[in-house]
């Protein structure tokens, strides 16, 4: 007949309109650095564009009847079926399991801060370092007694500050080594993702590296940075600030022994050799 369309003119301005939009959308979500799973997604939306188009432009089907429209509406079913059971078996899918892992290792960071122990154990523990406690403050007046000749009656500390160190050393639980604790809590967080140290981290910016942050922010405004992400800003990093790009949820997250530790290690961060942008106040 004529005037019809042949099959390759019918497809080939779509196909190759389809497969520069298919080029395009996978090296654009990788520079946006989107995971491979969405990269392939985008790609084959692209073909799935193609398909549509190139139905909607074929020439119409006989029309059917009777047994043979049946037959063909059933073909059309278990077509879309085996496409869409297909596509699920063998695309990229998300992994609910590599979530439950991070969520797991964030579970068993706590627990080795925090191991379980027995009410008799804790009773023990506690009588222990009671007596401890009691021990030192008796050697601390007896020193001060003998370093300024007066008797520590009556000028020793009051009953409230005695309860309040007793109180912090019964407490337990502070690392013998705040700044490698701070460290696995900065990695456990993974602070990496947008903070490099020592050239480690992410390759996209989005925070300062604090390879020196040491020299330019004291502990005090390290922990309040991080529960508070609005109270510092790096200079050159307005952009950033202002989008909010650091999370906000880390009161909810992190611990106030962890923010400790970690304020510590970043504040014995001093490398000078490196440019870490000034913090700023901006409240």
């Amino acid at each position: 007949m004529t005037g019809r369309k042949s099959f390759f003119d019918i497809i080939k301005w779509k196909l190759i309109g389809s497969a520069i939009l298919g080029v395009v959308l996978w090296f654009a979500s990788g520079a946006l650095e989107f995971p491979t799973v969405f990269r392939i997604m985008f790609v084959l939306y692209a073909v799935l564009g193609f398909l549509v188009f190139v139905l909607l432009d074929l020439p119409p089907m006989p029309e059917l009847s009777g047994g043979k429209a049946i037959g063909g509406l059933l073909i059309f079913y278990l077509l879309c079926s085996a496409v869409y059971t297909g596509a699920g078996v063998y695309l990229p899918q998300f992994d609910p399991e590599w979530e439950k892992g991070k969520i797991q290792k964030i579970i068993e960071a706590k627990k080795r801060a925090h191991p379980s122990i027995t009410p008799q154990e804790l009773n023990q523990q506690t009588q222990a370092l009671t007596a401890k406690t009691d021990e030192l403050m008796e050697r601390l007046a007896k020193l001060e007694e003998t370093m300024t000749g007066k008797s520590s009656a009556g000028e020793g500390p009051s009953a409230e500050e005695l309860a309040k160190k007793k109180a912090a050393m019964a407490a337990g639980g502070i690392p013998s080594d705040p700044i490698a604790y701070g460290k696995e809590v900065y990695e456990l967080y993974e602070c990496y993702n947008c903070h490099k140290i020592g050239g480690k981290g992410s390759v996209k910016k989005r925070g300062p590296m604090l390879d020196n942050i040491g020299n330019l922010a004291t502990v005090e405004q390290i922990k309040k940075k991080v529960y508070d992400p609005k109270f510092l800003m790096a200079d050159g990093f307005e952009k950033e600030y202002n989008k909010g790009l650091m999370p906000k949820n880390y009161t909810e997250l992190i611990s106030d022994g962890e923010l400790e530790a970690l304020a510590a290690y970043l504040a014995s961060l001093k490398n000078t050799s490196v440019n870490t942008p000034k913090p700023v106040l901006k409240q």
